[in-house]
Order: structure tokens, then C-alpha cells, then sequence
């Protein structure tokens, strides 16, 4: 049996020839043989070493590889050094294939597996290109990534923002405009301003995915009529018709596809049952469950190997992954090493968790130990942080959701999939669940190194696990565009109308259907009531102390405008409890936001606000003048319970009912878990104030101002849409600055307008800080 000659420590000199002639033949595209030869290395490294090298030139790993040693081996450095010849850089086969695909159509549509190379395929494309290049990503979960490394890239002429603006014009030699679909109306806005040379369409399975795929296929098929003749590149990992994106948009200029099946990392799985740990074979019955004798978690850590632990966002909130995991944590000694505490102090100044003994956060605990948290919750600049820590080597543990699975670029040598849920239809489950894998085992570029990564399931997902990773998974031949749209699902017809018709309105983001809707709803005094209570005498907002200091009615009355105004773009004439709860706690998040507050002090008065901090001081004064005792301030403390607050959630949702409490109405205020605060808010700041809100809101306000010219009304549109009314700052929002750069950049600030930013002296000394300096060196 062959799990019998995989566990002996002699290699089988024959198993091993077999696989490298079918890799000859036929290129590794075999699992089975990919898991075969992790084994191999596994328990006969010293010997594996002399097949390593051969094994890198059938691989087509030419990056890996040395001098040749034997004459089939030169065959292949011939060929490698022809691919080099023929297109200038030093590609795999599969890579090579790809560039001159794309070099030679206009529309090309590929499929590959996740460490197929197409990150360096697409960093060689754009260095090469002389024109704008759009990248389109699937999620913004995937935004912070490709800046870094576009930004990184690229040279300082070159303008790279995660939105489409025309700015910095006397600087700019080119543009990457790095969006989602949901920006990429904007490109239809600037077309005749742009030099667009390439457009990458990373991802591309997103198209399978309700609303987003609608949003995503709408924008295939504007860019293919108002910009045919731009080259355009579809990617997808793991499908079988990657020319379905042709297919279903009806794309017939100069089109090819292919499916690339190469692999370059082998994978070992193993089963997990009640603390221990087996092997076992997905694709044949090749390994009769030989139990591992110690603990593969643990020695892989002890031994600085690192572990991404796939598991639930609910897990995370209520901490018993904490639990769970322990014998894992407690492996993780606090780290000493300089470069990690670098990002460490970063993400506690940025969370404003820094010297402040009451903000606990297991956020920060856990990364002072080297394990990381990561899913779509966490601010952007925090999640950013964290993915260089890891792709630093600063991490052992990561305990993540499906973030992970949209692309971001962080290898592990195991992935453990402890929670087995995956959200769409069968195929986009099969595609998510190879995603995940595609973490296991890292891509090394050392030289004659084969690299492998494990995999572990539980076993009770086992068979299905088995069933889906044998699995192909195709794309739709037809778009959801061209599929009758759910009449219940009444919040989304406008968009899906819009979408279908190309009605939709650039200018201020939303479906002319909407628009129309706003204007005839009579919401002039609504507007008015709010232009008259919610400004101060100075054209600003009130601050939150000032809009909690209102009578109890007005506030009531300001809530119910913002209200009307808010569901006025809707066809329905009611919203739920529940999006009443969201939007009435929004508001003071906006008012913050408006008074720029950074993120760490907006998570810092709202947590203040939730454990009743005003009381408790009051408590402790009257401890401190003895007029209480110690245990009268104790028993008084004890039955103080946190406020309510509604958890966000995007709008509009007609099934978010009834209010859900962050926080359960017994926890006691000395109780409340920061990280909660702290990913709420952000999702408030993030799904509802610039998602669900800040579009419809701020056109009625726009749309008002048109009609009556009341300027307040335009400076209250401001800023719900950039947060600021400030003229400087929406530039350098435009700029791609964030509020927090913002408030340190704006006072060096001399001029600015769409063609450059002209900075005063004194910025010599803000630069001097190496961070700073990255801050702002595209527009010195």
C-alpha cells in the first residue's frame, strides 16, 4: 500500500521517478502527486534534496532553480531562458502564457490556482505600462494591500488612489486607480480625461454573488461598449470557463481564455478529532488515518511556523476561541523584537489603546504574543497594519474569518478550517473552501526547495471536505442581470433597474429612479428643521455634547427628519425598528466624524458613553470626599449597567426587525469588552454612515440647495458626504489623504487644486519622520 512506503525513511526511488515523468508529461497538475511528494520530503528530507532541483525545472519554477545537472534539465533552462528572451522577465510557463495572452488580445479571461504567480504576473504589467490602469478588486477588504504594493511599485509620478479623481495633474506621468465595483460608476465620469491603457479585473467570480455580482457585471459591460478597444483581463481562481465572463456579456472583440491547472505547493491533510490528529488522503484511499504522534500544531509553532486558524465571527465576539485555542496562545511568549513592537505601538496609537489601563483590548494582548485577529470588522489602517506584521514574520497564530478568503496575500504553513461554513451556491462554496487552502504552505524563492503546507478539517467535515476539494466549479454562463429580479426584495429593484438600463446617476451616486423619488416627497420642512437645529450660528454641526444638550423633543424631531429624509430614496413608506435603532445611533458617530475626530477618539467617547463614565467619576469624587464608602461605591458600581446601543448593520435591510444590543442589557459597565466598541463603530463608520447613508442624505440636501439656494443645505451635503466643509481638506480627501492624515498634513498645506498640492517650508521637518515622508512623497 503506498502510505505504507510514504511513511518509511527511505525514499521509493521508483514512486518518485513516476511523478516526475508525469509532471514531464502532463506539468503538476496532479493533487495527488503534489501530496504524494510532501510526504516524500517530510520524513526523507536529506534524501528528497537530490530530486529537488529536477523537480523545480518540471515544476517550471525557473525562479528555483540552479545550474542544470542533467540533460533533461537543460531542455528545461533552454526553455526557460527562451521565455526570457521572448518576453523579457523570468515567468513560469504558466506566467509566460498568461503575458502574451494578454499582449496579444484585447479581452483575456484566465483561471489558476492561488500560488499560481499572477501577483508578480500583474506587478511585471504594470511596470511595463506607459498608459492609466484600472484595477478592479472584488472587496475593499483587498484595497490596502494592492496600494502598498502598487505604491511600492511604481515611481512618484505615477498618481495611485483607491477612488477615480483627476488630481496632482502637473506631477502625474500616469494613474492606478485601484477600486471595487461599487466606485467604478466614476470611471464613466472621467472617461475623457483618462489615458487608459489596461484594465485588470481581479477576482472575477464576484460576479456570482447577488447584488455585488450585479454591481460587478454592470460595470463589465459598460467598460466593453464605452471602452471596447481598452485591454481588459478577467482572473479567477480554481474554474473550469473562465470564458463565461465573454459568454454572458456577450464580449466578442478579440477575445481568449484558458484554465491553468499547475500547481507549485504540495498540501498534507489531516483530520482533527477530540485533541488528536491523523493523516488521511483526500483523493485516494492511499493513507489508512495514521495517527500523528505528537502535536503537528504545536510543534510547527515551537518550531516558528505559523498557523491561520479558520474560524467564526461569532467565535471571536464572545471570546471562546480564547478557550478553545488556549494550549496554542500559551505557547506565544510576549515579543521583544523591536520591528514587531514597531506595528504593535502603531495599532495602539491608531485604536487609542496606548497607557490606558481601562481600554483592554485582546486586540492588542494577543498581537504583544505574536497571534493576530483579523476579519472584516477591523478598521482598514488596523487590518493594513496587521498584514504587514504577519507578511513581516512577526505572527505565529492568525484567527480569522472569510476576509482571508478574498484574495489577501498571507501564506501559512497550516491552515486549520475549524469552521466549515462558506456562504453562495455549491460552486461558490468549492471555490471559497480552495481559496482557504490556497493559504497552506508558502511560496519560497529559495533555490531547489520544494515548498507544502498542511491542511487541517475537523473530522466531522471530513466527507464533505473530500467531496468539495474533488470538485470543479464552473461560472454562470448567464449574468444575474439577465435573471428576473426577486419581487420581495423591494430595497434592491432600483439598483438591479439601474443597473439594467443604465440609469444611473454618476454625479450623485444613486438610480435616477431614487432621485425622483427624493424630489417628490416633500421633504422641504423636514430639511429646513434640520438646516435650523442641527447647524450652529458658525454653518457647523453641533458638536454631541451640543446635540445631547437639546430638549428631548427636538432631538426626537431631528431623528425622525433624518429619518424621512434617509427612506425617502426607498419604495417603501416604513423602515423597520431595527434600521430606525441604526440610523438614531449613527448620528453621533457622524457628529464626531464631522468635528474630526480620529477614529481612536470616536472609539474612545463612545466606549466613555456605553460604561457611563461620567458616573462613574461622580462616583469616585463622592468616594474621594468620603461622602460614600468604599463599599457603598463598590455595591453602587456593581449595579451600573451599560447603555444600549444597536449593533450596525448595513441599510437598507427590511429584515433587521427589531434593535440587537452590542452588549447584553446584565453586562456592567466595567464589563464592556473594547474590542466590541471598537469593531462596531467601525462598522458604523464603515456599512452605515458611508455605505447606506452618506448617498441618498446627502443628494436630498443637494438637491435642495439647487432648488432654493439655501447655502446651508450645500455645506450640510459636504459634509455627509466627505465628512468636512472645509475646502483644503475635501481636496486632500481627493488626494487619497485619510482623516487622520489629514489632520496632520493640512497645516503644512500652502495651495491646493486638481493640479498639485504646493507645500509651505516647514514641511522639511515634518518629513524627517520616515513615515511621514511616505505620507506625502508623491506630491512633494
Amino acid at each position: 500500500m503506498l502510505g505504507e512506503i510514504l511513511f518509511q525513511h527511505e525514499i521509493n526511488k521508483e514512486l518518485i521517478k513516476e511523478i516526475l515523468f508525469d509532471f514531464h508529461k502532463n506539468g503538476p497538475v496532479n493533487n495527488s502527486h503534489l501530496e504524494t511528494l510532501s510526504y516524500l520530503k517530510k520524513y526523507n528530507e536529506e534524501e528528497f534534496k537530490k530530486y529537488e532541483g529536477k523537480l523545480m525545472f518540471l515544476m517550471g519554477l525557473f525562479y528555483k532553480t540552479d545550474n542544470p545537472d542533467t540533460f533533461l534539465e537543460v531542455i528545461y533552462d533552454i526553455y526557460a531562458k527562451s521565455i526570457i528572451e521572448e518576453t523579457g522577465h523570468n515567468f513560469t510557463p504558466v506566467q509566460a502564457d498568461a503575458y502574451n495572452s494578454i499582449k496579444k488580445y484585447t479581452n483575456f479571461s484566465f483561471s489558476a490556482p492561488t500560488s499560481a504567480g499572477k501577483s508578480f504576473l500583474f506587478q511585471e504589467l504594470i511596470k511595463e505600462a506607459k498608459g492609466d490602469i484600472i484595477i478592479v478588486l472584488p472587496s475593499r477588504a483587498l484595497l490596502s494591500e494592492y496600494l502598498i504594493k502598487v505604491k511600492n511599485l511604481v515611481s512618484n509620478e505615477t498618481l495611485v488612489l483607491q477612488f477615480i479623481e483627476i488630481v496632482n495633474t502637473k506631477r502625474t506621468k500616469k494613474r492606478i486607480y485601484i477600486i471595487t465595483p461599487e466606485r467604478g460608476e466614476e470611471i464613466f465620469r472621467n472617461i475623457d480625461k483618462l489615458n487608459l491603457e489596461l484594465i485588470l479585473l481581479d477576482e472575477a467570480q464576484i460576479s456570482e454573488e447577488g447584488i455585488r455580482g450585479m454591481k460587478f457585471d454592470s460595470l463589465v459591460r459598460r467598460i466593453d461598449k464605452k471602452l471596447k478597444n481598452i485591454k481588459k483581463v478577467f482572473t479567477h481562481p480554481f474554474v473550469l470557463n473562465p470564458d463565461a465572463q465573454f459568454r454572458k456579456h456577450n464580449i466578442t472583440n478579440n477575445i481568449d481564455s484558458e484554465t491553468y491547472n499547475q500547481k507549485t505547493v504540495g498540501k498534507i491533510y489531516i483530520e482533527h478529532f477530540a485533541d488528536s490528529f491523523k493523516y488521511f488522503s483526500p483523493f485516494e484511499d492511499k493513507i489508512k488515518g495514521k495517527t500523528i504522534e505528537n502535536n503537528i500544531v504545536k510543534d510547527v509553532i515551537l518550531n516558528k511556523g505559523t498557523v491561520l486558524i479558520y474560524i467564526s465571527k461569532s467565535k471571536i465576539y464572545d471570546g471562546s476561541f480564547l478557550t478553545s485555542f488556549a494550549d496554542y496562545i500559551e505557547l506565544c511568549p510576549q515579543l521583544t523584537n523591536e520591528n514587531s513592537l514597531f506595528y504593535i505601538n502603531k495599532l495602539e496609537e491608531f485604536l487609542g489603546t496606548k497607557g490606558d489601563r481601562e481600554k483592554n483590548s485582546i486586540l492588542i494582548y494577543l498581537m504583544k504574543k505574536g497571534i493576530v485577529i483579523h476579519h472584516g470588522s477591523i478598521p482598514l489602517k488596523a487590518r493594513l497594519i496587521i498584514e504587514e506584521f504577519v507578511n513581516g514574520h512577526h505572527a505565529k497564530i492568525c484567527f480569522s474569518t472569510s476576509t482571508l478568503i478574498q484574495g489577501i496575500n498571507m501564506p501559512f504553513d497550516i491552515v486549520w478550517i475549524n469552521n466549515f461554513s462558506f456562504t453562495g451556491d455549491e460552486d461558490q462554496k468549492t471555490l471559497n473552501l480552495k481559496n482557504l487552502i490556497g493559504r497552506a504552505g508558502r511560496t519560497t524563492i529559495e533555490n531547489n526547495y520544494f515548498d507544502y503546507g498542511y491542511v487541517i478539517i475537523e473530522k466531522k467535515n471530513k466527507r464533505l471536505f473530500t467531496e468539495r476539494l474533488n470538485k470543479e466549479s464552473s461560472l454562470s454562463i448567464t449574468s444575474n442581470l439577465d435573471n428576473k429580479t426577486d419581487p420581495n426584495n423591494e430595497d434592491f429593484i432600483d439598483i438591479v433597474e439601474a443597473i439594467k438600463n443604465d440609469t444611473f446617476n454618476v454625479d450623485l451616486q444613486l438610480p435616477e429612479s431614487q432621485i425622483t423619488r427624493i424630489v417628490n416627497s416633500n421633504l422641504d420642512s423636514e430639511i429646513l428643521f434640520i438646516l435650523d437645529n442641527f447647524l450652529n450660528k458658525q454653518l457647523e454641526p453641533l458638536t454631541v455634547k451640543e446635540y445631547y444638550k437639546l430638549e428631548n423633543n427636538k432631538r426626537k424631531k431631528i431623528k425622525l427628519s433624518f429619518e424621512n429624509i434617509y427612506k425617502a430614496h426607498l419604495r417603501r413608506a416604513e423602515l423597520s425598528k431595527g434600521e430606525k435603532n441604526v440610523l438614531s445611533t449613527s448620528i453621533p458617530i457622524l457628529l464626531w466624524q464631522i468635528q474630526g475626530k480620529s477614529f481612536a477618539e470616536i472609539v474612545s467617547l463612545r466606549y466613555a458613553f456605553l460604561s457611563e463614565k461620567d458616573y462613574r467619576r461622580k462616583l469616585r469624587r463622592q468616594l474621594l470626599a468620603k461622602q460614600i464608602s468604599t463599599k457603598e461605591f463598590r455595591l453602587l458600581l456593581s449595579k451600573k449597567k451599560v447603555r444600549f446601543s444597536c449593533i450596525a448593520e448595513s441599510l437598507p435591510n427590511k429584515s433587521f426587525k427589531q434593535p440587537v444590543p452590542l452588549f447584553s442589557q446584565n453586562t456592567n459597565v466595567l464589563d464592556i469588552d473594547f474590542d466590541k466598541v471598537i469593531y462596531d463603530t467601525y462598522d458604523y463608520i464603515d456599512k452605515v454612515l458611508s455605505l447606506s447613508i452618506k448617498d441618498p442624505v446627502s443628494s436630498a440636501f443637494l438637491l435642495y440647495y439647487q432648488k432654493t439656494k439655501d447655502i446651508r443645505a450645500k455645506i450640510l451635503s459636504n459634509y455627509l458626504k466627505y465628512g468636512t466643509n472645509n475646502e483644503t481638506e475635501i481636496w486632500l480627501i481627493k488626494y487619497g489623504f485619510s482623516f487622520d492624515e489629514i489632520e496632520e498634513v493640512i497645516k503644512y498645506v500652502e495651495k491646493i487644486d486638481e493640479t498639485e498640492i504646493i507645500f509651505k517650508n516647514s514641511i522639511k521637518e515634518f518629513i524627517e519622520n520616515p513615515d511621514n515622508f511616505k505620507m506625502v512623497k508623491r506630491y512633494l
